[in-house]
């Protein structure tokens, strides 16, 4: 179990370096296309790179997000239970969360499937948007995984005391 959550930390990690590139460049795109603007010409195709660097920036950035635990949590009403009812509490919503990430993870991977099929490309730029959209499933596969170590945690705490 150590292994496994040594690993699943360690790409959310590598996920959040990507992510922070991908912000990096969408602000400089977007700098210098409002630059380029003003001196000569814009940057051709500037609004689908900004998105699909965001969608890499958000998908990549939500597991590492879960490690940290930055996701919203009630923890004024939660810490006035025992632990053994917080860690049902957590038990129950790792088990709803995993369940959630999972199907947005598949369903991406259906809809990317779908969109390389049809060859779906950007608006102006004709780039594929089906890795992407891989991308975005494999940042919620990712969550999953961090909910799952999380739950497994949650319910060694709640059958133990």
């Amino acid at each position: 179990m150590a292994y496994f959550e040594r690993v699943i930390h360690s790409l959310t990690r590598m996920c959040d370096r990507l992510a922070q590139c991908a912000v990096v460049a969408m602000m400089l795109i977007v700098v210098g296309n409002i630059v380029l603007r003003i001196l000569w010409r814009p940057i051709y195709g500037t609004y689908d790179v900004v998105m699909i660097l965001g969608s890499i920036a958000v998908a990549f950035a939500l597991g590492y997000c879960a490690v940290q635990r930055g996701h919203i949590a009630v923890e004024i009403v939660m810490e006035r239970f025992s632990q053994r009812v917080q860690a049902i509490v957590d038990s129950i919503t790792g088990i709803l969360g995993v369940g959630i990430f999972a199907i947005i993870a598949w369903q991406c991977w259906v809809y990317g499937t779908d969109m390389w099929r049809c060859g779906e490309v950007s608006m102006s730029v004709y780039i594929p948007l089906h890795p992407f959209i891989y991308g975005v499933g494999f940042g919620c596969a990712l969550v999953c995984m961090v909910i799952l170590v999380d739950l497994i945690k949650a319910l060694d705490k709640a059958v133990s005391k």
